[in-house]
């Protein structure tokens, strides 16, 4: 199985959240993988140079480095429109609270046959065909 890891579970694990880290190296030691979505590179990364944030930085670096690389298809771009399509038609657009990019992640996880791992479900609850682990932090 491979996991997809959203942005906050990154943040946790880079700030050393021993809960997050044992759940990495448990999913890891079952002979299941990571993937950063191409997404959260762009978040996590940003993020941490507007910090300047040097350790941490290489730190993620070194996480990429060891995960599954997929890139953005054109048939994610789809399923992104897909979802953003029925979810304003049900009235629960996921962009109003400025999370749009989570469209795009989870579309990334449903192509890719993913789980992704979040702290922010609330964010995803909407999309129904989503796979979602929770490591509450």
């Amino acid at each position: 199985m491979i996991y997809a890891l959203d942005s906050d579970i990154i943040s946790y694990f880079l700030k050393r959240n021993r809960n997050i880290q044992n759940q990495l190296a448990i999913i890891l030691n079952e002979n299941n993988f990571y993937s950063i979505p191409p997404l959260v590179y762009y978040e996590v990364k940003r993020w941490l140079l507007l910090r300047n944030a040097t350790t941490q930085l290489r730190e993620f670096t070194d996480l990429y480095h060891d995960s599954v690389k997929n890139e953005m298809t054109l048939e994610i771009w789809e399923k992104a429109i897909e979802i953003y399509m029925r979810l304003v038609s049900q009235g629960t657009p996921i962009g109003k609270d400025g999370r749009e990019s989570d469209i795009f992640i989870a579309s990334f996880c449903i192509i890719n046959d993913y789980v992704l791992v979040t702290n922010n479900t609330k964010h995803f609850i909407n999309i129904e065909e989503l796979k979602m682990d929770n490591w509450k932090n």
